[in-house]
């Protein structure tokens, strides 16, 4: 799978752009020098506003679901949640997809529990991470 980069190295490198590349050729222009500034200002915005949120929506997504499978479901609250770093939510929802991997498995075996037929809410579920996925690491595959 190609490297993913997160959305704040994103937002960084355009900052890094305006600042060290485009701010130096506008020298005389003290308009278009202070909008830059300003662009500059508010992708600094944006990253922080996004890293606070990021990883939101997929929890909301999960638990949505409401399967009960991991830890992210049953032991954390939104705020208990929003208070972890960046890194222990990454991993809290790698180890609940890992879980739901098992769980499908699972259930595919024993067909009970879980509705997998196509339509369902699962099944959605799975398609959309799947096309996230796919989206970064083969963005000419089409689902």
């Amino acid at each position: 799978m190609q490297y993913r980069p997160e959305t704040k190295e994103l937002i960084s490198a355009i900052q890094d752009f305006l600042m060290k590349d485009l701010l130096p050729k506008l020298e005389g222009d003290d308009l278009l020098s202070y909008k830059t500034v300003v662009s500059w200002n508010m992708l600094g915005v944006i990253a922080r506003e996004t890293e606070s949120s990021e990883f939101e929506r997929d929890r909301y997504n999960i638990l949505d679901l409401n399967l009960k499978i991991s830890k992210l479901e049953t032991d954390l609250d939104e705020i208990q949640f929003s208070r972890l770093s960046r890194k222990e939510k990454y991993n809290l929802l790698l180890d609940w997809n890992k879980e739901f991997a098992k769980e499908i498995r699972r259930q595919s075996q024993n067909n009970s529990g879980l509705d997998l037929k196509p339509g369902s809410t699962v099944w959605n579920f799975a398609k959309n991470q799947l096309k996230e996925t796919l989206s970064v690491s083969n963005p000419r595959f089409q689902t």
